[in-house]
């Protein structure tokens, strides 16, 4: 029973998609996710918003962090 039960499991990671790499350009995701919306792409979408929501977070904690600097807090 415990055999079945690994292989399904090893089975269902190995087919998973990868996870978004946080370092990943933020260009290339715009690009992928503007074919998607257009429907010239249908491949990893799910993947490159979440990158693109990711990098969208960093300029916005970037930003953040230098007004924070400048305004000497």
């Amino acid at each position: 029973m415990i055999r079945p039960s690994l292989l399904a499991i090893l089975l269902l990671a190995g087919c998973s998609q990868p996870e978004a790499a946080p370092d990943a350009d933020p260009g290339r995701a715009r690009r992928r996710v503007a074919d998607c919306d257009r429907g010239l792409a249908h491949a990893d979408c799910d993947a490159a918003r979440a990158r693109l929501a990711e990098a969208r977070r960093r300029e916005r904690m970037a930003a953040y962090a230098e007004t924070m600097r400048e305004s000497g807090s």
